[in-house]
């Protein structure tokens, strides 16, 4: 269907756009160019040349896309603020709602000495959210953290793609277990995206979220667990810094109620571009 006997890349497009869209995928123009890229070796449908394109790639990528395959998977790759990033199937994919974190953090350290800041990105994956902040302030560095090895190797990779490895530090610890105290004392802040999913609902995800692993997901049967785990930990060892959760609007309500009871302060709640609640900074009371 999709062939070389077509005139121009163009024409491939259009015709790439109609198929996707037949089966219902979204967003089937983007997809398409991204497709045609792909198969073209470039990063920028704009820049392919029609007569490099491989057609048994595209071929294959699409076969698997209809079926249901969520396009990163396939390609093992997905945009996030600067940066291409890498994913497997042992990574929640970078998704564009949590770009709200980076936007409030930079907002946050925008009125003060960003110079050797110290910071954590704690259950990272790919790393996403603590490499674009590394990008935004230079003279960081940041420690990441993960219970998966697979994961930490995801992370591992795009540190090195993305040229921070010098400002990096990565660790294979389950939350805090296995990470040096003094490094997460001195911490100035964590950005966090936990698990939060409640266990019943995983069923119930959408097909394309269910190619994410589970580890990644599952939150324990009200989905706080990992945010009580975090915050109870900080809390003990009268943590001084801020943190920012990425948060789902489903279990804010419960989420911000656990808070209040801990007395830790609620500086602020975000919502996304889908007007959705989606991230949450807090403090503790030992903050100077």
């Amino acid at each position: 269907m999709f062939n070389n006997q077509l005139l121009n890349k163009s024409d491939l497009q259009k015709k790439l756009t109609e198929y996707l869209s037949s089966y219902d995928v979204p967003n089937s123009d983007g997809e398409s160019q991204i497709i045609i890229a792909y198969a073209a070796n470039k990063n920028l449908f704009i820049d392919v040349d029609f007569k490099y394109i491989d057609f048994k790639i595209l071929q294959k990528v699409v076969f698997e896309r209809v079926s249901g395959k969520p396009l990163s998977k396939i390609l093992k790759q997905r945009g996030f603020w600067n940066h291409i990033f890498y994913t497997n199937q042992y990574t929640l994919d970078p998704r564009p709602e949590s770009e709200i974190i980076i936007e409030n953090i930079l907002i946050d350290y925008n009125k003060v000495n960003k110079s050797n800041i110290s910071f954590i990105d704690l259950c990272c994956g790919t790393g996403c959210l603590g490499i674009s902040l590394l990008d935004e302030f230079r003279s960081s560095e940041c420690n990441f953290i993960d219970i998966s090895s697979e994961a930490i190797e995801v992370c591992k990779k795009n540190i090195l793609n993305t040229g921070v490895y010098k400002r990096s530090k990565v660790y294979k610890s389950n939350l805090f277990q296995d990470f040096p105290k003094e490094h997460l004392i001195k911490s100035d802040f964590i950005v966090s995206n936990p698990p939060y999913i409640p266990s019943g609902h995983i069923k119930n995800l959408e097909k394309s979220t269910l190619f994410d692993p589970i580890l990644a997901l599952d939150g324990g049967d009200d989905g706080l667990f990992f945010y009580k785990e975090i915050t109870n930990y900080l809390y003990d060892i009268e943590y001084k810094g801020k943190l920012y959760f990425e948060i789902d609007p489903l279990i804010t309500d419960q989420l911000i109620k656990f808070l209040l009871e801990k007395n830790v302060k609620i500086s602020y709640k975000k919502e996304d571009y889908l007007k959705l609640d989606r991230l949450i900074k807090i403090s503790f009371p030992f903050t100077d």
